[in-house]
This record gives C-alpha cells, structure tokens and sequence, in this order.
C-alpha cells in the first residue's frame, strides 16, 4: 500500500482498523445498554486548561514535522508505514540477548498500547453518544468537546509511541539481507527497506 511517498504496511493498517471497528461495537454495546439516569455533571472535570496545552504541543509538533519530513503533513500516517513495521520485525527476529529482551518487552508493550488507543477511539464514537459517557469527561458534557479532546489525546499520544517505538527497536536490514520469505518458503526478491 503506498500514500504518495509513504509506503504503509498491510499489517498495521489491518490491526488498526479491527481494532477500530471493534472499538466501534463495543462503543455501540454500550451505548444500547446506557442508564437513562443522567449523573451530575462536576464542575472542573472537562480539564480546558491542559488541552489547550496539548492542543499547542500537538500543533507545534505536527508543524515542525509536517516541515522537516519530505511527506508533509502525511508524516501523521508514519505510525502505519512499512519502515517502522521493518524495524519491529527486526527487532523480534534479532539475537537473544538480555538487551534485545528488554527491546521486545518495551516494543510490544508500545504496540498494544497503539492498539488500545485505535480500540479506544472506535469506542467513543457511539459510546459518547450516551449522556453518562461525556457528562464528566474531558471536553464534556458536550458529545463534540469530549471527542475532540479524546482525539487530541490520541493524536500526541501517536507519535510520542512512535518516537519511543523507533528509539527501541533495531534498524531492519536492507539489500539482499532484507530478503523475505513467502507463504510457502519460497525466497522472494530482495525488499529495499527505507529507514
């Protein structure tokens, strides 16, 4: 799969999106099942202040690498690409040794909890439907202001993993090192993998 100039990996955009849609019907389960007791909304818990300092991280972040990246404002997908998908290949293919142990426990830790957040966010789509979901979340009582600082949350959140999962993993091979094997063992042509 490519996206002008980013070349997304098929695993990651297919773990990402059952993910989301099961995030999706957990999130319409609940809302089917909510109260009809609307709770007290408490003053203070939408938390506007340290949004609109996330909401200044997040655009000065997406500025500089949207600028520094020769993707452009695409460089949001590269949690999804196949050069990150390499290195974690690489990483959990790589020699036993203590430290690559420690590499493994902190990569997958680091990708179950980008499936968590991508769960997550299908979750709240039909979920903030229901009153009692957003009454008291960040951004609400309103079904737009929780959304929207949910999905500010996640969008930091995304590229500090990827950060982390790119410090932790090791550099997947490229040229003839980086051949790949397919469904039957047989070699396939050798895989230049952009770093």
């Amino acid at each position: 799969m490519t996206n002008n100039g980013l070349r997304l990996s098929r695993p990651a955009v297919i773990v990402t999106a059952v993910a989301a849609l099961a995030g999706l019907a957990s999130g319409g389960a609940i809302y089917l099942n909510r109260s009809e007791q609307i709770d007290p909304h408490i003053a203070g818990t939408e938390a506007l202040i340290p949004h609109l300092v996330v909401l200044a991280v997040v655009a000065l972040w997406f500025t500089v690498a949207s600028r520094r990246s020769p993707l452009g404002w695409k460089v949001i997908l590269t949690p999804l690409g196949s050069p990150i998908a390499a290195r974690i290949t690489a990483t959990f293919r790589s020699s036993y040794t203590p430290l690559n142990l420690l590499r493994r426990l902190a990569v997958g830790f680091l990708v179950l909890l980008e499936v968590y957040m991508a769960w997550r966010i299908g979750e709240q789509v039909f979920a903030g439907m229901g009153p009692n979901f957003t009454q008291n979340a960040w951004g609400g009582p309103s079904y737009l202001g929780a959304m929207f600082f949910h999905y500010l949350d996640g969008t930091l959140l995304y590229p500090i993993c990827h950060v982390l999962i790119r410090s932790a993993t090791v550099p997947a091979p490229t040229g003839p090192a980086a051949e790949r094997t397919g469904r039957r063992g047989q070699r396939l042509q050798p895989v230049m993998v952009p770093r």
